[in-house]
């Protein structure tokens, strides 16, 4: 088996690990810290990267995408529908207009470039998110962790199958996957800080 076969079948496992850790730790600790508009554009770009790689013929590609939908479903389904039903359609429309529009005219690399920027789009939501929220219980360190690992797997798929702009694509999210790990383990760090025994008894006192 080719290199590129090998890494871009561990992305297929790690990817699919990665997004049922979230699910599991928001079906444990509820949703709180959770972006709905983020994990709505994680969802569509799915589609997207389902629909890329059944273009160029790369079943590594498909079969990512096809095992990482069910688990985002389930997280999005315990969201507020409300806000779940508005973030997917925000999501739909910008997709629509940043990637949709640029392949339809000139083909993937032109979308990719698009989704790229979406790409920064869609962890800037959970940045703020962690910045503005007194604690993250429902943001699991360890599934960006094992984002960041599996995006970094993709970024040496592409690169040796010769696909320059997505890999790009890759590098970017990897820079920004490592950016909310870091704010995350802050955020932990402080909750656990405040909660503290010597916290605990000095507010009894």
């Amino acid at each position: 088996m080719h290199l590129a076969a090998v890494v871009g079948w561990s992305g297929v496992v790690v990817g699919t690990l990665t997004n049922g850790a979230q699910a599991r730790k928001i079906g444990r600790q509820g949703a709180d810290g959770v972006n709905a508009t983020t994990w709505s554009l994680f969802t569509l770009m799915s589609l997207v990267w389902l629909a890329y790689g059944a273009s160029v013929g790369s079943p590594e590609v498909v079969a990512s995408a096809l095992c990482g939908l069910p688990f985002l479903v389930v997280l999005l389904a315990r969201l507020d529908p409300v806000t779940r039903w508005r973030c997917l359609g925000i999501a739909a429309a910008l997709l629509g207009v940043v990637v949709g529009a640029p392949t339809a005219i000139s083909g993937w690399d032109a979308g990719l470039l698009g989704l790229s920027g979406v790409i920064v789009l869609t962890r800037l939501p959970q940045l703020r998110q962690l910045v503005r929220a007194r604690h993250a219980d429902g943001v699991s360190t360890g599934s960006w962790l094992l984002g960041s690992l599996n995006v970094g797997l993709w970024l040496v798929f592409y690169a040796t199958t010769r696909h320059p702009v997505a890999a790009v694509t890759m590098g970017i999210a990897l820079a920004t996957n490592l950016s909310i790990v870091g704010l995350a383990v802050l955020r932990h760090r402080h909750a656990s800080t405040r909660t503290s025994p010597v916290d605990q008894l000095a507010l009894a006192a």
